[in-house]
């Protein structure tokens, strides 16, 4: 094999390997999927929709929070929402929870709450584990500033 051949090859088995861990730079989820909120359009997926507290300079904006199940598994979502002129309401932002929303992840939430703060919103919800069958209980503080939150879990047991 030349020399120029031997590197082509490398640099295919480089750009192979990098496809297959995903350009997000986070190894945590390589060996899975994510899915965007796109995944979920049809409504027997989505298992709970909540609008709660406030976000923007003048509070014109609320959040909304989805969960959707697939799999056997919890995909989770925060939106930015305001009022178009009509009054109709659409998304100005949305984020996936990456530590969940992941196929391989295999965690399934519970007794989600969702309450308003004077930064944004805290998520709370009882998180099984496929992996480990540990019981955990995730807090995601959201806000205030577009696609901001911060994951937490505790073990419970």
């Amino acid at each position: 094999m030349t020399t120029r051949t031997a590197t082509a090859a490398r640099g295919a088995l480089l750009a192979a390997l990098l496809a297959l861990l995903g350009s997000g730079g986070n190894g945590a989820h390589a060996l899975g999927m994510n899915y965007g909120y796109e995944a979920f359009s049809t409504a027997d997926a989505v298992t709970w929709v909540q609008m709660c507290g406030t976000w923007g300079k003048d509070h014109q904006g609320t959040y909304r929070v989805v969960h959707a199940e697939q799999y056997a598994q919890s995909f989770l979502y925060v939106q930015w929402m305001t009022r178009d002129a009509n009054g109709s309401l659409r998304a100005e932002h949305t984020v996936a929870i990456a530590e969940l929303d992941n196929d391989h992840a295999e965690i399934s939430l519970s007794d989600l709450t969702c309450r308003a703060t004077p930064r944004g919103i805290v998520v709370t919800a009882k998180a099984d584990s496929g992996h480990d069958q540990k019981l955990r209980r995730v807090t995601i503080e959201v806000g205030p500033a577009p696609g901001q939150y911060r994951y937490r879990a505790q073990n419970t047991r």
